[in-house]
């Protein structure tokens, strides 16, 4: 057999000219942009680098209140104040300037004091919440270089790769010209005060004072009522014990009454025969017998019923007695909770 030939032009395999052409030309733009953009790499990663820095400073500083209710002195370096790392637990080549309000490096004091029970007898606790009022009262000052603007604490940091830069710079507004490739952060007091949560504690701190005060009076008018129960328990027992004796008199009365009829009939049986006279006395003295008799007997159902409401006045008395002792104990209780959790309040602070 002979073999078999296929016709038609033949297709050559690889890249045309024109397709290289493209592919250096797309490639040379690729490398002009890089090239445009390769000086900014460092300066992103400088500024990466300190912002990560910063942060790690401020939860320090953060956690530094928390323990000691105070910032941080600064430390002097070369003669600038700088970060006290080491009290910070921060690593020892982290360079970063560091100015304070000075009256939050000292003790707060008891500056938080609320209005509690006077019988409390607490003892002054210094902590985060006192810091919180030194914030309050730093809430005016300002810092070097702060225009004026509010400022707890400042913070600047020279970049990775220029803490030397640190050397004599100022401190300025974040943000503004003269910073150059340096990062500042700033904190004002009440900045400060919301990341320590100190709105919250504090106004729990109030208000559990104001509920422990309110329990209080509570008891106390509580403890009022009981004495005015048990007075009435006296007042009671005391009715009770007139309306026996009005009781006994009552029936002395009654006694007297038939005393007094028996004497008028023997008055008229030693009368007998009776004449006119003796007839007119005898009567007189039957009807006033009589009457008296009516009236002891009257005052007797009297005294009775008096002895009977006096007993259950008694009765009332003393179960409004125990109520109150029951509301008293309560109250008692009531207030030595409310006491207890504004003591506790207080005492903790703003740990958690």
């Amino acid at each position: 057999m002979s073999p078999r030939h296929t016709s038609g032009p033949r297709r050559v395999q690889g890249w045309s000219l024109v397709e290289m052409a493209i592919v250096l030309v797309v490639m040379g733009v690729l490398g002009v942009a890089l090239w445009s953009f390769l000086p900014l790499a460092p300066k992103v990663a400088a500024g990466d680098v300190a912002a990560r820095e910063l942060a790690q400073a401020e939860q320090a500083l953060l956690g530094h209140v928390l323990a000691h209710s105070r910032l941080p002195a600064p430390v002097l370096v070369d003669g600038l104040g700088m970060l006290p790392v080491e009290a910070l637990g921060l690593p020892a080549s982290l360079r970063v300037r560091y100015q304070v309000q000075p009256a939050l490096t000292v003790s707060p004091g008891d500056s938080f004091s609320p209005m509690l029970p006077p019988t409390s007898g607490t003892i002054p606790a210094v902590n985060g919440l006192d810091f919180c009022m030194a914030l309050m009262a730093a809430r005016a000052l300002t810092l070097n270089g702060m225009e004026g603007i509010p400022a707890a604490f400042a913070l600047m940091h020279g970049g990775p790769a220029g803490h030397d830069r640190l050397a004599g710079a100022a401190f300025a507004l974040p943000g503004s010209a003269a910073l150059g490739e340096r990062v500042v952060v700033a904190v004002g007091p009440g900045e400060f005060a919301s990341r320590l949560g100190c709105p919250d504690r504090v106004a729990q701190a109030h208000g559990a004072a104001r509920a422990a005060y309110t329990a209080h009076d509570l008891m106390r008018v509580a403890h009022e009522y009981d004495k005015v129960r048990t007075f009435a328990i006296q007042v009671a027992g005391m009715n009770l014990d007139n309306a026996e004796t009005s009781e006994i008199f009552a029936g002395f009365d009654v006694a007297y009454g038939v005393f007094i009829g028996a004497m008028a009939a023997v008055q008229t049986a030693v009368g007998w025969p009776p004449d006119a006279l003796g007839i007119v006395t005898g009567i007189v003295s039957h009807i006033v017998a009589v009457v008296q008799l009516a009236l002891a007997i009257d005052s007797l159902v009297s005294a009775v019923q008096d002895r009977q409401d006096a007993e259950a006045a008694l009765v009332v008395a003393n179960n409004q007695s125990a109520a109150a002792q029951v509301n008293l104990t309560r109250m008692r209780a009531l207030a030595s909770a409310s006491l207890l959790h504004a003591q506790d309040l207080d005492q903790e602070g703003l740990q958690p």
